[in-house]
């Protein structure tokens, strides 16, 4: 009876994980049989929004099916980022997001979602952030802004495009790994940063590098340095903090693609595998290069191992100083 017992539960098993096996593929031959979303938690015009249209069109070609974009601002992208979480996992509904995936957890008390709810499909792209000096700066050189800052830390304030931003996180983490004193001033977007800094009204800022780029080229502002261990391509003649000694510091943003937890992993492996094609296209390339972003790409599984680092990171950072949202 025993024997016959076992007999039966080894076919089940068997049965099942033939089934499975077999599952797999066809999800993936089947997928996509309706449009695809991918939402886009900021508003139209802006970074993440451009790169979506960029990818959506040909991505819509290569799946036979419309990829339509959906802008979905508000919340400091929580509104769009808990839409997702909670959509079915079955690769119609798709998130385009940027830093605030890894940091809003630490950063509000109460949150709808974790970076857990999801699984990444793919890190499309990263930029740098910047410490630029303005005009009125008392230095614009790194060592001697270390020096000097400790002495007279009001003259070196910063402002960055808002609080708990990345430009502020990035820079919070330079001043812990460096003893760089300086106050913060935080502001409402990258456009008021630009035209205060350049008018000599803030002394320093710290910004993503393509925002303050047509200033740092036309000598209105100076880059002291990118924050990060490597130079950016964009920027070669601004040093890094690893022209200093500074390693394993990396205080750039990025924007990538994630799919609900659960998401089946044909179809993560498929859309992966289309959009990283598309981002090695000529036109992609060119127009990716010319916003001042620089593609990564990669495996769905090291995405995810990227962004839930980065959420230990950042939250680490926002603990230690003690930042709130505004």
């Amino acid at each position: 009876m025993r024997e016959q017992i076992m007999r039966t539960i080894a076919l089940v098993v068997a049965v099942v994980t033939a089934a499975a096996l077999g599952v797999a593929p066809a999800v993936a031959q089947d997928y996509p049989a309706k449009p695809v979303r991918i939402i886009v938690p900021y508003p139209g015009g802006g970074g993440t929004d451009t790169v979506a249209r960029l990818i959506s069109p040909r991505l819509s070609e290569v799946l036979g099916q419309p990829v339509v974009v959906e802008n979905r601002p508000g919340a400091s992208t929580n509104i769009a980022s808990d839409f997702v979480a909670k959509s079915a996992p079955d690769g119609y509904t798709l998130l385009l997001q940027a830093p605030n995936l890894a940091t809003n957890e630490a950063m509000f008390a109460r949150l709808s979602w974790s970076p857990r709810d999801f699984t990444g499909v793919i890190h499309l792209v990263r930029y740098s952030n910047v410490l630029v000096a303005g005009p009125g700066a008392k230095s614009a050189e790194f060592k001697e802004m270390l020096a000097r800052s400790k002495a007279d830390p009001k003259a070196f304030s910063y402002g960055t495009p808002g609080v708990g931003s990345l430009s502020h996180l990035s820079t919070e983490l330079l001043k812990s790994r460096t003893g760089l004193v300086m106050e913060h001033v935080g502001y409402k977007g990258s456009a008021p940063l630009v035209t205060d800094l350049a008018g000599g009204h803030l002394p320093y800022a710290t910004d993503n590098l393509n925002s303050q780029l047509n200033n740092i080229r036309a000598g209105k502002v100076k880059a002291v340095i990118v924050l990060s261990s490597q130079r950016d391509p964009a920027a070669p003649q601004v040093p890094s903090l690893g022209d200093f000694g500074i390693r394993d510091f990396e205080g750039g943003g990025w924007y990538g693609i994630v799919a609900p937890a659960g998401t089946p992993a044909p179809i993560v492996a498929r859309l992966n595998t289309e959009i990283a094609r598309i981002l090695q296209m000529p036109d992609v390339r060119n127009r990716i290069a010319s916003m001042g972003l620089e593609i990564v790409g990669g495996s769905a599984e090291d995405f995810t191992r990227h962004f839930l680092a980065e959420a230990k990171k950042w939250g680490d950072v926002i603990r230690a100083a003690g930042i709130k949202p505004e």
